[in-house]
């Protein structure tokens, strides 16, 4: 039997916490449980799911609808192209099966890479290697997320492109509705006229935009859609992220109006599993830039013990839970020393996002 590999690829970094990380994991029930009605995906559909922050994972191994359960997603720290790129080639050579003159091989894999931000590891090599050999081996559709990516290195992975904003949850389930109808077309395609190339199929224009190659803008290496930090509970020890996002204020000054300055907005505070420093880069830990406690609007709580303030710095810079003033024990580097809310703004290290 030729089967039709299909290989969801998506970004776990650090700003996918929350809201997306549910939406795609919604998205990822929703594909399966709509493969499972047609005869075509059924008779022919492998799918294989790998994540990737600092450290990509293969979570689920091609596997056919019928066994196919969604994962969990676990969030990590960085946000490695190059290390992904090379993982899912080690991937199709190893699991997709090429035509010999005693069998026929698999048909051409199908790569989604879902990503929301930009490389924190050195990709080039990488990157280059995918180019010249595997892109053209696969149908590839790179989606790009929010507005922080660089399309420029997206094209590089696949010239088709789609982008939407995180923003918009009917966003999310209009790609996922998307993604499924092109998984149906492809596998009645390749049974029908066994031909395995990949014919687009048409999206909601509102919600999902292809990205035209004028449109390329570089982006920097932190996501400045975001302010995430990364604490520890000092009563539980489990680790945390803070996530801000950014917002603009109108400011009324003097009579003046339609003055605005960019802040970021609390949005939430999310436990972290284990599987977080799997996930990622080595030394990601500690912060690549900063922020001043000025530019973040909202005071977030400790999400694994409810401490009322989850941003307490200490002098070695990590953030931990307190609450109140007192003595504390940092969890970090398991210094203890007098902590108290002063009037004066100071800067936090922040995540890359």
């Amino acid at each position: 039997m030729r089967r039709l590999p299909i290989f969801i690829v998506i970004d776990v970094s650090e700003s996918m916490a929350g809201d997306p990380i549910i939406q795609v994991e919604e998205g990822m029930r929703t594909i399966v449980s709509e493969l499972k009605k047609d005869p075509y995906a059924l008779e022919t559909v492998y799918i294989s799911v790998i994540v990737f922050a600092g450290v990509p994972k293969t979570l689920v191994p091609l596997t056919d609808i019928i066994s196919f359960y969604p994962p969990r997603l676990s969030i990590g720290a960085g946000t490695g192209y190059g290390a992904v790129l090379t993982h899912l080639m080690t991937e199709i050579k190893n699991n997709v099966k090429v035509t010999t003159p005693n069998q026929k091989g698999d048909w051409k894999p199908v790569v989604y890479f879902m990503t929301d931000g930009n490389p924190t590891d050195d990709y080039t090599i990488d990157l280059g290697v995918w180019e010249r050999i595997w892109q053209p081996k696969t149908n590839t559709v790179v989606v790009s997320i929010g507005n922080n990516s660089d399309h420029e290195i997206l094209n590089k992975i696949s010239k088709n492109i789609l982008h939407f904003d995180e923003s918009d949850a009917d966003a999310y389930a209009q790609f996922f509705k998307w993604v499924t109808g092109s998984i149906k077309t492809q596998s009645q395609k390749v049974e029908e006229s066994s031909d395995d190339s990949m014919d687009p199929i048409s999206f909601d224009q509102d919600k999902l935009k292809k990205v035209q190659i004028d449109e390329f803008s570089p982006k920097r290496s932190t996501d400045e859609q975001y302010a995430i930090f990364y604490g520890k509970c000092q009563s539980t020890k489990k680790d945390y992220l803070i996530k801000y996002k950014r917002s603009q204020e109108n400011l009324n000054f003097g009579g003046l109006h339609g003055i605005h300055t960019n802040k970021f907005r609390l949005e939430g505070s999310y436990t972290l599993d284990t599987k977080y420093n799997e996930l990622s880069t080595p030394g990601s830990k500690r912060s690549h830039a900063k922020v001043s406690t000025e530019d973040l609007l909202g005071v977030p709580t400790c999400p694994a013990c409810a401490n009322r303030f989850a941003m307490a710095m200490c002098s070695c810079e990590g953030l931990f839970c307190v609450d109140g003033g007192g003595m504390h024990t940092c969890p970090n580097c398991n210094t203890t020393s007098s902590f108290g809310q002063g009037d004066q703004h100071f800067d936090i290290g922040r995540q890359q996002g």
